[in-house]
């Protein structure tokens, strides 16, 4: 029995398997606890936010009673998710440490907090640049028979499922600069798959927006081009692994 039980206690630098799983559940807790305090902050600011949001269609209406009040809960879930997603981020890096080299940790830690940039920053893009754009293209099919009745429910629906998949697309440069900087990518096979990869942003583009021509094409146009510096990152990347590799040798 104490043979079985030695034999499960795997030692991994340092730590038992035991000790890992224990180190996971602390980890997830620390998680759980710092979201439901985020999404307890972002209802109470929710009317503040769901007002900003408002400042583009002016006014909106509810269908039915609870709707305003899943609007509110909804974009406190969100608020917590996105404030917590640096702690989210850390806490699997720090978990993920002991099972990898000194250079992969260093560029997770440097990778982090670019992420964190690249995804505010596609979200500040969405928001500022493409959700006017899309919001007065569709608002132009009115007529004087056919009056636009929004709710909120589904303004802030349509917001969410325009401005947080560009967030999750602009961390495509750092993707590509990661695996390029440990050695899995290399530039000539970005370039050989380009039209595949153009086609993939393409499908991935009409999964990912409102089911709708402009927002598809708003989306993917930046995808490309996002795919375009990922491709130049990733030569100078490269080209500075070769040189490293010549001053070792």
């Amino acid at each position: 029995m104490l043979g079985k039980r030695q034999k499960t206690e795997v030692l991994v630098e340092g730590m038992t398997l035991v000790d890992h799983l224990a180190e996971l559940r602390r980890r997830i807790i620390v998680i759980i606890s710092t979201l439901v305090l985020g999404v307890i902050v972002g209802f109470y600011y929710s009317p503040s936010i769901v007002d900003y949001v408002m400042r583009i269609p002016g006014e909106l209406v509810f269908l039915y009673p609870g709707e305003a009040f899943i609007v509110h809960l909804t974009v406190a879930l969100v608020f917590g998710i996105v404030v917590d997603l640096p702690i989210i981020l850390y806490q699997v890096v720090r978990f993920l440490v002991p099972g990898l080299r000194e250079k992969e940790v260093r560029a997770l830690f440097l990778g982090l907090p670019f992420s964190l940039g690249m995804f505010a920053l596609g979200i500040v893009f969405a928001y500022k640049g493409i959700l006017p754009l899309a919001y007065r293209f569709f608002m132009g099919f009115g007529t004087e028979h056919l009056a636009p009745l929004i709710s909120i429910g589904n303004y802030v629906s349509f917001v969410l499922g325009l401005i947080v998949p560009f967030g999750i697309v602009f961390q495509l440069p750092l993707i590509v600069l990661l695996l390029a900087g440990v050695g899995i990518l290399h530039p000539h096979t970005l370039v050989r798959y380009r039209k595949y990869i153009i086609l993939v942003i393409v499908i991935l583009a009409a999964v990912l927006t409102p089911p709708d021509v402009v927002s598809q094409m708003l989306m993917a146009i930046p995808m490309v081009l996002l795919y375009e510096l990922s491709i130049l990152l990733c030569r100078i990347v490269f080209r500075k692994r070769l040189a490293d590799n010549k001053e070792e040798k």
